[in-house]
């Protein structure tokens, strides 16, 4: 396969992936990197398509033109991966990055004379492979930042190969004046196949760790209570059976916020949806410190299951969730708030039905008595 077919096929496979993310951008669930990337692609995917006609017709303006696109393109292609990463990169740095690599490009293009050369080989090698490096920066801490995801791992190596193989090229064409675009030395078409590959990992794993993002963010929709951020009655079920079919023993807790309803009523709503959030902070801080499970069942109730094996008393637990809540409250609402509690164990039922409706009725008598179980089921 000649270097123009590599090329054109290259810009192909670029501008294939970007018109994919510039579709993907309407979708709400896209991530704010997507149209950078979609754009960074859209411009490499001119350029090769320029460089290619350049060398058919022994162009040197539209390889000019071509090179200085590849270089915004990979600029381009900085920018999004920052975004993606949140390195909080600026992209006047960016912009500036850009600008110099040109104007550099451009002083060697023109005193380099006609026609490919090795010099433009080595200038141009070397420019772009600060902008890779930066990716590969980016991708390293994307990488971090999702370890059990296989996308930024592969967009980390496919990064870090072709930022490799730029360096390699541009050394070996040093000092060698036949080692130009059009010649089939080895490591030259290496490189070309090389970039083709690295368009198509790029490609797969953008959009692969995009697509793993938005099913995540589904997941969480699903699972997770909108207003109070912990688990919602559906979720928080199925956790709670996992946990009973695996015989674990615990305490079921239903939780309700006694006279929830006159907060909404004197305070406003607004006010009543920062109580349940507060609240929820809390049976989640009590989720996460004691491997338990947190959940809101609706309106002012909530679900809370306890290990067995916690390193302190059930009843201990609970009662700091009370002094916590009801400072919480006087802060947000300028009086401390109560609640009521029905409890039981998983030795008490078979199934998780009926853990609920125990704990369900005795929440429920103890609203109608207005007092506070305590009973212990640490």
């Amino acid at each position: 396969m000649d270097i123009v077919t590599i090329i054109v096929l290259t810009g192909i496979t670029n501008l294939t992936f970007a018109l994919y993310s510039f579709q993907q951008v309407s979708n709400p669930e896209s991530h704010v990197a997507c149209r950078a990337w979609a754009q960074a692609h859209l411009i490499k995917a001119v350029s090769f398509v320029i460089y290619a006609t350049a060398l058919l017709n022994f162009s040197d303006d539209l390889r000019l033109a071509a090179n200085i696109l590849i270089i915004l393109g990979c600029w381009a292609e900085v920018r999004a991966y920052n975004r993606l990463a949140e390195t909080g990169l600026k992209t006047t740095w960016l912009i500036a990055g850009f600008v110099i690599s040109s104007a550099i490009f451009a002083m060697m293009h023109f005193a380099s004379g006609s026609g490919p050369n090795n010099t433009m080989i080595v200038t141009v090698s070397f420019l772009v492979a600060i902008p890779l490096a930066m990716n590969v920066y980016a991708l390293y801490k994307l990488r971090n930042q999702h370890p059990r995801s296989v996308f930024p791992k592969v967009l980390f190596v496919v990064n870090a190969m072709i930022t490799l193989l730029c360096l390699i090229r541009g050394v070996l064409a040093m000092g060698n004046p036949e080692y130009v675009i059009t010649q089939p030395i080895f490591t030259n078409q290496l490189f070309m196949f090389a970039t083709f590959i690295s368009g198509l990992g790029n490609g797969i794993g953008f959009i692969g760790f995009l697509k793993e993002q938005s099913d995540q963010k589904l997941c969480t929709r699903a699972n997770i209570d909108y207003l109070t951020g912990i688990h919602n009655r559906q979720h928080f079920e199925k956790l709670t059976k996992e946990r009973m079919s695996a015989g674990e023993t615990f305490s079921l807790y239903f939780i309700d916020i006694d006279k929830f309803k006159s907060v909404n009523d004197r305070f406003g709503h607004a006010t009543g949806d920062e109580v349940l959030r507060q609240f929820s902070k809390l049976l989640l801080e009590n989720q996460q410190r004691y491997e338990g499970i947190a959940g809101r069942l609706g309106g002012e109730e909530f679900g809370l299951l306890l290990p067995a094996s916690t390193a302190i008393s059930h009843n201990v637990i609970l009662k700091q969730l009370r002094q916590d809540f009801a400072a919480r409250a006087e802060a947000c609402i300028g009086e401390p708030l109560t609640f009521s509690l029905g409890a039981c164990s998983s030795t008490q039922a078979d199934t998780v039905q009926d853990m609920m409706h125990h704990a369900d009725v005795l929440l429920y008598d103890a609203k109608r008595c207005l007092k506070k179980p305590s009973a212990e089921f640490a």
